[in-house]
């Protein structure tokens, strides 16, 4: 935080730094107030725009952190594109993929298998298109074919910066409200 200092007026630079020492801390704790708020309002944004399956999903790979020596708030998502099966629904001969809230698309002939990392993985069968038979790498050597490519839908960080345009002006009322009450006391 930047210090105040104007020559040859002593009482105005203290009187200055004593109202910057006493914002500080209500700032702080409006700060405090609002990074949950903006968090959930963020998840809340995200899964009614998103077809996320739960919002405990978009809740766990968000955080936020406020840092009181700078006065801010840092929200942050997880950059990895989700898994399609966070959108899908089983269906018969494939799956249903809400990745936009109420825009499912049918992906007949997917399905899912566990991945390397343990993680489940949606792949897609095309008419006439075996690659498929073959999910790692050194079968589709042998095979001669390519290794086909998962199915992946948006990521919590990208869902998170298209709802940023709607979610600001609550969150800074939020803040606003929050700041009213700690200064008042």
């Amino acid at each position: 935080m930047a210090r105040i200092k104007i020559e040859g007026l002593k009482v105005v630079t203290n009187e200055l730094n004593r109202i910057r020492n006493q914002m500080t801390p209500n700032i702080n704790k409006a700060l405090a107030d609002t990074g949950p708020f903006a968090k959930k309002t963020a998840v809340n944004a995200i899964f009614n725009k998103y077809g996320f399956k739960s919002r405990d999903y978009i809740d766990e790979n968000m955080t936020f952190s406020v840092n009181p020596s700078d006065l801010n708030v840092f929200i942050s998502a997880r950059y990895e594109p989700s898994s399609l099966n966070n959108f899908a629904l089983k269906m018969n001969k494939g799956f249903m993929v809400n990745t936009l809230r109420n825009q499912k698309i049918w992906f007949k002939g997917a399905f899912t298998v566990i991945g390397f990392n343990n993680n489940t993985v949606m792949f897609s069968r095309k008419r006439g298109d075996n690659s498929w038979r073959t999910l790692k790498k050194e079968e589709a050597i042998k095979a001669n074919t390519k290794v086909p490519k998962p199915l992946y839908g948006p990521s919590v960080a990208g869902s998170f910066k298209s709802v940023l345009p709607d979610i600001e002006a609550p969150i800074i009322k939020h803040l606003r409200e929050r700041y009213g009450h700690h200064a008042s006391r």
